[in-house]
C-alpha cells in the first residue's frame, strides 16, 4: 500500500496511512513534515504521539468522515486562518489554506512573505535564506511558486524594474496567474 493517498484533489496533500501496517511510512512522513491522517485498525491502539499536523480515525470509516478529519487537520495546521502568510516546514499557509513547497520555493516564499504586499528586489530573492540563486533560477522558481499558491488565494506579481510582490489575489483586483 502506498502511504501517499488523498481522497480529494481539491484539498492540500495530506497523507492517508494505515496504522499500524504503515508505521514506517508514518515515521518518514513525520520527518518530512507532511501532514498525516492515520486510519487505525480495529482493536489496535492509536499512536501515543499525535502532533498538530497529524490525526487519526478508527477503521472502518466512510469517505465523508475522512474528508471532515482532513479538513479539520488542514485548519489546525494553518491555525486561525488569519490574513497573514506563514511559511515553514515545506508549506505556505494563508487564510486557513495551505500549499506544499519545494525547499527553494519555501526560501523565496519566506522572503516574499516577510514583506507581504511590498516589493522585494531581485538581489534579496537571489540570496533568499542564504541561497545563491541566479536570476534565471529565481524566475523559474517564482513561476512554479505562482502555480502552487494560486489555489490558496495568493499571487506573485512583477513590479518592473523593482522586484516582486507577494499579495492576496483579491487585493490586486484580478485572479491569480496560472
Amino acid at each position: 500500500m502506498s502511504a501517499l493517498r488523498t481522497l480529494d484533489p481539491e484539498t492540500p496533500p495530506v497523507a492517508i496511512v494505515w496504522w499500524p501496517e504503515e508505521a514506517a511510512a508514518v515515521a518518514r512522513l513525520r520527518a518530512a513534515g507532511l501532514p498525516r491522517l492515520l486510519l487505525v485498525a480495529p482493536g489496535v491502539a492509536p499512536p501515543a504521539r499525535v502532533g498538530r499536523d497529524e490525526d487519526w480515525v478508527r477503521r472502518p470509516v466512510d469517505d465523508d468522515d475522512v474528508r471532515a478529519r482532513i479538513s479539520a487537520l488542514v485548519e489546525r495546521i494553518c491555525e486561525d486562518g488569519a490574513a497573514q502568510v506563514e511559511v515553514a516546514s515545506g508549506r505556505i499557509c494563508y487564510r486557513g489554506r495551505w500549499a506544499p513547497l519545494s525547499d527553494t520555493e519555501e526560501a523565496l516564499a519566506w522572503t516574499l512573505g516577510e514583506h507581504f504586499g511590498d516589493v522585494v528586489g531581485l538581489p534579496a530573492l537571489r540570496a533568499a535564506r542564504g541561497r545563491t540563486l541566479s536570476e534565471g533560477s529565481v524566475r523559474v522558481h517564482l513561476t512554479r511558486l505562482r502555480k502552487r499558491i494560486a489555489p490558496i488565494g495568493l499571487v506573485v506579481r512583477v513590479v518592473r524594474g523593482h522586484g516582486y510582490v507577494l499579495d492576496d489575489d483579491h487585493r490586486v483586483g484580478r485572479a491569480a496567474p496560472t
